[in-house]
């Protein structure tokens, strides 16, 4: 398999002429399919795990909460500007296993079932001769809610001890994470030798309720007592106007989500122990990522609903295994999870092009600094309004019920919400988002608002801006984006 080589801004000639001669040596080596893992460090905020912008607060940067992440990183390459194609679990792991944005494959809240006829990343592996195995505690992966690990050959859902409780016990520190590398560790000691492997692994410790061990709380907040952590009701009652922001220790909220990252990584460091034990490391190729991020307390929201700011849309991503690098490279252009089905086709052997358009492999030729990335939120299901509204009968919910759309290109970031109203944002100037740009910039709203039609059409009950110039037009058309 030919070594693929991570380009950097600025990189040095010499660094050039290195990797050109280890991809032709590649070219002319063994083309042996590697096993290749996934790992989903569920709802892990990429500033959580090592890249910080000025936005972020001091309890997500002040100590190293995912040393494991970096480990990866500086064997491999890492992307500092990767996004999820949505917030919340179902529509974005649909994205990652099919290619395709939530427009496109239609899995989510209100429809959370994958469609039978999508091609998945499992099946399509599968059909080359991988074995492929799935290990989870998310219930929302579980063939009984969503089908979303359709194609997997094994599919082991592991039992929770946190999430749905509402208060926070001794179980709340068990999230099914130790469980599933357990399984995945019995599988790949007990697995037939000689054939190759596509594995996936989701680590739910970061998620909502919030119980850190006395230990990871210790790394990522010295001196810092969780208390009774945060419960997912106390999310509940945020969400619906009843905890004030001046009254919340929000230190203390965004320390016990900290150290429920640093047990995420820490799992993931168990995971990369079962390879390393098996005597599989040289010959796997690892991608860890999360499917989105968190709102804590940004944007007056709490946990992963009603938003598709960059605290919930921006993810790590780091790849590292043979063929991969010039180790500890930091691309730092725009990149998507629906890059992964390309990017594991490739690694597979497999043609990347035959990928969704829109899909694209992470090694191929760097993409444009104004590469366009869109998100996509179908909207909260009724049931949790109606709940918010039951905990809160004096909620207003009028911001909390639109479905929302966002697309960025370079710095600027255009957001449109159901009711009919746009944002747009300048993340160079702006990376919290707080100073709504749209009224003073029509120009900017009507060119990325005609972007964001043309990537995933129209929203519904909309009239369409207008069509795209020609240039624009064909620089989605380089990227296989429209046709």
């Amino acid at each position: 398999m030919s070594d693929r080589v991570a380009r950097r801004r600025s990189v040095p000639v010499a660094w050039l002429l290195v990797a050109a001669a280890t991809l032709l040596a590649g070219c002319q080596g063994n083309a042996k399919q590697p096993n290749i893992l996934i790992v989903v460090l569920d709802t892990v905020r990429r500033d959580a795990a090592g890249w910080p912008t000025a936005a972020t607060p001091p309890e997500l940067t002040g100590a190293v909460l995912t040393p494991n992440v970096a480990a990866l990183a500086r064997r491999g390459v890492a992307w500092s500007n990767a996004w999820s194609a949505a917030p919340w679990t179902v529509p974005s792991h649909a994205s990652l296993f099919t290619g395709l944005l939530p427009s496109g494959h239609g899995c989510n809240g209100l429809r959370p079932r994958l469609k039978a006829d999508l091609p998945t990343l499992a099946g399509r592996l599968g059909d080359a001769g991988y074995e492929t195995a799935a290990f989870y505690s998310n219930p929302w992966l579980a063939d009984r809610s969503s089908w979303l690990l359709r194609g997997f050959q094994l599919r082991q859902e592991a039992s929770i001890g946190g999430l749905t409780r509402m208060m926070v016990g001794e179980s709340a520190h068990d999230q099914g994470g130790a469980a599933s590398v357990a399984s995945f560790r019995k599988w790949l000691l007990g697995r037939e030798p000689g054939r190759p492997f596509l594995a996936f692994v989701n680590i739910l410790e970061a998620h909502l309720p919030y119980a850190p061990l006395p230990a990871d709380l210790a790394v990522a907040a010295p001196g810092r007592e969780a208390g009774g952590g945060v419960p997912i009701g106390w999310g509940h009652e945020y969400n619906a106007g009843l905890r004030d922001d001046a009254s919340v220790d929000w230190p203390l909220v965004r320390a016990c989500y900290a150290g429920d990252v640093v047990a995420a990584d820490r799992l993931f460091g168990l995971i990369l122990s079962a390879l390393r034990d098996a005597g599989l490391d040289g010959e796997t190729v690892v991608v860890v990522t999360s499917d989105h991020g968190e709102n804590l307390g940004d944007h007056r929201l709490f946990e992963h609903q009603f938003s598709v700011h960059e605290t919930l849309l921006a993810v790590p991503l780091a790849i590292a295994g043979p063929g991969i690098g010039p180790g500890g490279a930091v691309r730092d252009e725009p990149v998507m999870l629906t890059d992964l089905f390309a990017t594991v086709l490739e690694l597979a052997g497999l043609p990347a092009d035959t990928a969704p358009p829109g899909s694209r492999s992470l090694f191929a030729a760097a993409a444009a600094d104004d590469r366009p990335l869109v998100g996509e939120y179908e909207g909260p299901s009724t049931g949790l309004v109606s709940m918010l509204e039951g905990i809160n009968p004096q909620l207003d919910a009028a911001r909390l019920r639109p479905a929302r759309r966002t697309v960025r290109a370079g710095d600027l970031r255009l957001s449109w919400a159901s009711d009919g109203s746009f944002a747009l944002h300048d993340l160079a100037a702006d990376p919290a988002q707080v100073r709504d740009l749209a009224p003073a910039r029509p120009a900017d709203v009507k060119r990325l608002r005609l972007l964001l039609e043309a990537l995933a059409g129209a929203a519904p009950g909309t009239v369409p801006a207008g069509k795209l110039d020609e240039a624009t037009r064909r620089q989605l058309e380089s990227l296989g984006y429209v046709h």
